[in-house]
């Protein structure tokens, strides 16, 4: 995530991200507005609650993970991480650069969500990446019975 928006972010919501995330935010800016209404929940759901301040939630890291937004934290009560659930699940139908309505893509061996106009050339879905994966592990051993046949 650009600086911009990881400012955005922390300015917007300096408890929940007062604790300096060591990688900073590791997902794309089109994550920005499920962060921000992830941050919005938090806050809400804490108040709610009535707890004191010094129980106010932490993030400790956030980041893509597998093609989904995974939110970390200290401090987190049950409703809270159901509101992350719900947000990492809806990360797996956006685009991770820009926000419009993607799907999770591999692409150098690695699980993001792109959405149409991103999805860089040669990549390829889930199952047609775990297809190409085993044809060529076919062909590997079959090279090898080959060589250890001489």
């Amino acid at each position: 995530m650009n600086k911009e928006n990881e400012a955005l972010l922390k300015t917007r919501y300096p408890l929940l991200y007062r604790k300096e995330l060591l990688f900073g935010f590791e997902c794309g800016d089109g994550w920005l507005q499920l962060l921000l209404q992830l941050s919005e929940e938090i806050d809400q759901k804490f108040l709610a609650s009535g707890q004191a301040l010094e129980n106010y939630p932490v993030a400790t890291q956030v980041k893509s993970k597998f093609a989904m937004l995974a939110l970390y934290g200290d401090n987190l009560t049950e409703s809270m991480q159901e509101a992350i659930d719900k947000a990492c699940e809806i990360s797996r139908s956006t685009c991770e650069l820009c926000g419009a309505q993607g799907q999770v893509l591999v692409y150098k061996r690695r699980y993001t969500v792109y959405c149409d106009k991103h999805a860089p050339v040669g990549s390829q879905t889930p199952h047609d990446y775990k297809v190409s994966m085993s044809s060529k592990k076919r062909v590997y051993q079959l090279n090898y019975a080959e060589i250890a046949h001489f």
